[in-house]
């Protein structure tokens, strides 16, 4: 489900789904990304669900995973851990401190600190605000184990993805 919104023009829902299960073949293996070696990837949404899910599937591939309910907690346990923390995937609409304002902590504790903006909203507009700020990237959600390992894999080593 995607929801597009501009004041004045209106709102748009665009909700896909397949109209049967009969007759698709399961989809193709995704090769897996190479383990980590224990990277500490700091995991910020306000949903347990996604925290959770999340934090297997990074740590199921070697990272290391603590997660934060809200940007305030994220920026409390970044203070801490800011020498180790290898990468944040934050959540850009979150109670209590907004990612946006959560970014902004985290970059003036380490400037270099790579983020990963993770949003239900369209990419453009969720980047929009971030742009020439250093955001590392983007995930759009909801994301799949493989775009999720496969994007924090390509951060935290330079390459695509």
């Amino acid at each position: 489900m995607k929801v597009y919104s501009r004041p004045g023009l209106g709102t748009t829902f665009k909700v896909l789904s397949p109209a049967s299960n009969e007759g698709l073949s399961p989809p193709p293996a995704v090769p897996a990304v190479s383990s980590a070696n224990g990277e500490l990837i700091l995991v910020v949404d306000d949903e347990e669900i996604i925290r959770r899910t999340a934090k297997s599937l990074l740590e199921r591939h070697g990272y290391t995973v603590v997660v934060a309910e809200d940007g305030q907690r994220a920026v409390e346990l970044f203070q801490v851990l800011s020498d180790q923390v290898a990468a944040v995937l934050l959540d850009m609409t979150m109670p209590v401190m907004s990612g946006e304002e959560a970014f902004r902590r985290l970059k003036l504790i380490t400037p270099g600190v790579k983020v990963i903006l993770s949003s239900g909203y369209n990419e453009s507009e969720a980047i929009r605000r971030f742009t020439g700020k250093g955001l590392a990237g983007f995930l759009q959600k909801p994301y799949s184990s493989a775009t999720l390992t496969d994007k924090v894999h390509a951060i935290l080593h330079n390459s695509t993805a």
